[in-house]
């Protein structure tokens, strides 16, 4: 297997304004995780200890790059003669990482990366569909859990030497690009910025913006900031790239204005038909989604006919669109595209009981939206997102409670799921009680089960043959399907 192009270690500390301990050796392997490292490759680890460091230097890994050498690790580092960079932001060097593979593997492959708060698996997941099914040798970061869109572990930058090699090549890179990250309420300055230029985008994607990672922002505003980095990421871009906004965001189709004066940047938008206006993608209710005033795709033909996935299916279209691929071909694929896990899945009939990664307000909002066309009575059942802290349980509680305080076929289901989480996602009781606290400010009428088990059997038993089960939430809501399996109940 080829290697990464060479660099002596005194220089990718610079690069990555870290600090070098041990030898300054040249370094060519590639970037990876400790326990994928084969000699000679180069790890990127958040935190190392001084018996990770053995471990390194055991394997004839060249050269480890941390932000948090735990214990005794650069003394050992220095004993063992090993080579070890420390840097305060481990973005950098992932970044670097990713910049770096890129060239070597897929400088020539059409490069595109989706951000936004929500919609970002689902386009980014069509589109690597869609590639992959006209023929095109596809990479993608993002699957069920989408915990490969960041530039906290070197994901994308250790997959792709593989990919390459067992593909024969590369085609298509499509990236699932987190539009703010952090932790430890620590938030990782330009996330989408640093991501996408590194990635040298050809297109980027932005969905929509709405508050999500509340701990790490200071407010809407900032949140509009960092999205904004994915449109300011392609207009530093010295060719030819195209950059997609969502119309019906206001705040996301302004961003447009950063890329005005940069004649090598196409814009295009999606949004709903309208005869007085003649978008890129637009969908006609019933109908079918057009591309400027022809009919693309028919109503009948979506793969699901949600607004939020439709507008998904939009963004995704405009990138087939802009590389001219076959319509029919297209059409066929969304025809047969089967979506990834936990978004809006129909999991029964009768009654019917739909599982959503619903997560943060917006998507809360929309999932329980569509939810209320499926069936006479709405069932939800929530779990509360633990060790996420107070603020994003009161913007979700807040989101159930506005909508829907205006309805009243709904019976609504509250679970810390603490038969299913583990510690990194217990409930704290300052979560649960300010979710309680909003719900009960607002008048909504909930009951609540610690047991995710015990809630699901209850909800199933309670809803009739006409009625919609809605299952939401992250980590406390993932084990659901297999409960439900378990005892016979889809």
């Amino acid at each position: 297997m080829q290697k990464t192009n060479s660099i002596y270690a005194s220089e990718l500390a610079q690069k990555i304004d870290g600090k070098l301990y041990g030898p300054d050796k040249l370094l060519s392997g590639h970037y990876t995780y400790l326990n994928r490292a084969e000699a000679g490759d180069i790890v990127i680890r958040h935190w190392i200890n001084d018996k990770g460091i053995k471990i390194a230097k055991d394997k004839e890994i060249s050269c480890v790059i941390t932000q948090n050498p735990h214990e005794d690790a650069v003394n050992v580092a220095k004993e063992l003669d090993f080579c070890l960079i420390v840097t305060d932001y481990i973005e950098y060097a992932t970044a670097y990482a990713l910049n770096q593979t890129v060239k070597k593997y897929a400088n020539d492959s059409i490069k595109i990366a989706t951000t936004g708060t929500n919609g970002k698996s689902t386009t980014t997941h069509l589109l690597y569909t869609i590639f992959s099914d006209l023929g095109f040798k596809t990479y993608t970061n993002t699957d069920a859990e989408s915990e490969g869109n960041t530039l906290i572990d070197p994901k994308v930058a250790s997959e792709l030497p593989e990919f390459y090699n067992e593909n024969n090549g590369l085609d298509v890179i499509t990236l699932e690009v987190s539009e703010i990250q952090g932790w430890d309420d620590r938030i990782m300055e330009n996330h989408a910025y640093e991501m996408i230029s590194a990635l040298d985008a050809d297109v980027t994607i932005i969905t929509n913006a709405s508050m999500d990672h509340i701990n790490l922002l200071r407010s809407f505003d900032h949140l509009l900031e960092e999205i904004s980095g994915a449109a300011r990421a392609i207009n530093y871009v010295d060719k030819s790239s195209l950059l997609i906004l969502n119309y019906e965001d206001k705040n996301i189709a302004k961003m447009s204005e950063i890329v005005e004066n940069n004649s090598n940047v196409d814009v295009m938008y999606f949004g709903n038909y309208d005869d007085d206006r003649l978008l890129s993608v637009s969908y006609k209710p019933k109908v079918g989604i057009y591309v400027a005033d022809e009919l693309y795709i028919k109503y009948d033909d979506l793969p699901f006919t949600s607004m939020h996935f439709i507008q998904d299916i939009m963004a995704a279209i405009c990138v087939c669109v802009y590389y001219n691929l076959d319509h029919k071909k297209v059409v066929k694929s969304l025809k047969n595209y089967k979506p990834l896990a936990r978004r809006f899945i129909k999991l029964r009939e009768n009654p019917v009981i739909i599982d959503d990664f619903a997560h943060n307000p917006s998507g809360i909002k929309l999932t329980i939206e569509n939810g209320y066309d499926l069936g006479e009575n709405v069932y939800i059942v929530d779990a509360i997102r633990g060790s996420r802290g107070d603020d994003i349980n009161r913007e979700i509680a807040e989101a159930l409670a506005e909508t829907l305080k205006n309805r009243s076929n709904y019976t609504l289901y509250i679970t810390s799921s603490i038969d299913v989480v583990d510690h990194l996602n217990w409930v704290e009781p300052s979560e649960f009680n300010i979710f309680e606290e909003t719900l009960n400010r607002e008048g909504i009428k909930y009951t609540f089960i610690e047991k995710l088990e015990d809630t699901l059997i209850k909800v199933v038993d309670e809803a009739g043959d006409d009625d919609v089960i809605l299952l939401l939430g992250a980590q406390g809501m993932d084990p659901a399907s297999g409960i439900l399996t378990k005892h016979d109940l889809i």
